[in-house]
């Protein structure tokens, strides 16, 4: 009797050990996939920032800006410049004028496509409103920080602001 359960035990075990290891393979699969497909295009302009000199409405703004609640100028357009990320080229910036939103993640649909398995694939999401830009967590595994401090709710950002998602950091700019 005993030598029967063993066996069955080992059966099991087997069939446990097999389920694994196709599902491992099939997630890598999926991975290599997904790194593979060009990201679709974003609803916003992501262009290379140059190396020109801060302009004055930008260093102002950001002198207006690090007052807590301080108000942007009217036609301001908030920018996610790349500042450190395995997947993306530094000085890389996402604009977002006035009312557009931009979806951070791993999956191939988001605006900001970030290969890296330290980010979800619906990982945070960036809205620019008259109040100013906002970054929220969308329940991701490894969360969001802003300035050094993971965040738990919507937060609004302020020029100069350093935001992180999985190993990337972007720099919060106004052009």
């Amino acid at each position: 009797m005993l030598q029967i359960v063993l066996l069955a035990g080992k059966f099991v075990f087997l069939i446990v050990l097999y389920v694994f290891i196709y599902r491992v393979i099939r997630s890598t699969n999926r991975e290599f996939r997904a790194s593979a497909a060009s990201p679709s295009p974003s609803r916003f302009s992501a262009a290379p920032s140059s190396s020109m000199p801060v302009s004055a409405l930008a260093a102002a703004v950001s002198q207006v800006s690090a007052v807590e609640g301080a108000a942007v100028m009217p036609g301001a357009v908030w920018a996610l410049v790349v500042e450190k990320s395995p997947s993306l080229r530094l000085g890389e910036a996402y604009e977002l004028p006035r009312g557009a939103s931009a979806l951070a993640g791993r999956a191939p649909e988001t605006d900001i496509y970030l290969r890296d398995t330290f980010v979800s694939s619906k990982h945070a999401l960036f809205e620019s409103t008259a109040e100013g830009l906002t970054v929220e967590d969308l329940r991701s595994t490894n969360g969001t920080v802003v300035n050094g401090v993971e965040i738990t709710e919507a937060r609004t950002l302020h020029v100069g602001d350093h935001v992180e998602v999985g190993d990337t950091t972007f720099r919060v700019e106004v052009r």
